[in-house]
């Protein structure tokens, strides 16, 4: 996090990230650190006809990724009097209605399927030396609740010792 200095007290901002219509918008964390309870990060979904709150995030867990069911994503962040944190760092990708975000490649791993439409599967394995301790060997893009999702989660490996 050498990169991320202290945020201000006091602060109330609003990000909107507004995609093409008929696009969705996948948010990576890749740092997050605010004072506990007291400054906070609310995502919320804004391109549906009722918005969805993901999530308020606080405290120096790193937030899964999100993708959203609209294209229009509101990131609020709030902090109080006192106290702050070195922030977050999110970066974010466009993707289509019928298709799923781009799941990466696992530490440690390689991935094979380039094509994430609905219907689309992606298998990945871990290297030489390394196991998957969680997530599955192979996903698959589905329809869930009226969503666009993968049907499981990407692998992680991990170093056998």
């Amino acid at each position: 996090m050498a990169d991320l200095c202290e945020y201000g007290n006091n602060m109330n901002c609003v990000w909107l990230i507004i995609a093409e219509s008929g696009s969705r918008i996948h948010l990576i964390f890749s740092d997050f650190e605010v004072e506990p309870q007291f400054d906070y990060l609310i995502v919320k979904d804004d391109g549906m006809s009722e918005p969805t709150t993901f999530g308020t995030f606080s405290g120096k867990d790193v937030p899964s990724q999100i993708a959203s069911n609209g294209h229009i994503m509101r990131l609020e962040f709030q902090s109080d009097h006192s106290n702050t944190g070195k922030g977050f760092n999110i970066t974010y990708t466009t993707f289509g209605q019928n298709e799923c975000h781009d799941p990466g490649i696992p530490v440690n791993g390689q991935r094979y399927g380039e094509h994430f439409l609905l219907g689309s599967s992606v298998l990945f394995t871990c290297d030489e030396g390394f196991i998957k301790t969680h997530g599955s060997e192979s996903i698959t893009c589905i329809i869930q609740d009226g969503n666009v999702v993968w049907n499981a989660a990407v692998p992680r490996c991990e170093g056998t010792v």
